[in-house]
């Protein structure tokens, strides 16, 4: 069995497709809401550099954090 194919940010491909495919939805849901990304960034209490890394597929999200979006986005 030869090396695991880790990408440049240390992830194995179905983690960044994974977080590429949740930060697409982040965004989709923040703009079918007429949301800016400061505004869910306030009411997810992050900063907005950070929700900006979500939303790009960067940021290693936990759950504690995701809850937060969603319930901004209930």
């Amino acid at each position: 069995m030869g090396p695991i194919p880790y990408d440049e940010d240390g992830r194995l491909p179905h983690e960044s497709e994974f977080l590429s495919q949740l930060g697409d939805r982040v965004r989709e849901m923040r703009t079918l809401r007429g949301m800016s990304r400061r505004e869910l960034a306030r009411r997810s209490r992050m900063s907005e550099r950070y929700v900006a890394q979500i939303e790009a597929g960067k940021g290693n999200v936990s759950i504690v954090r995701l809850l937060r979006i969603a319930l901004v986005f209930r």
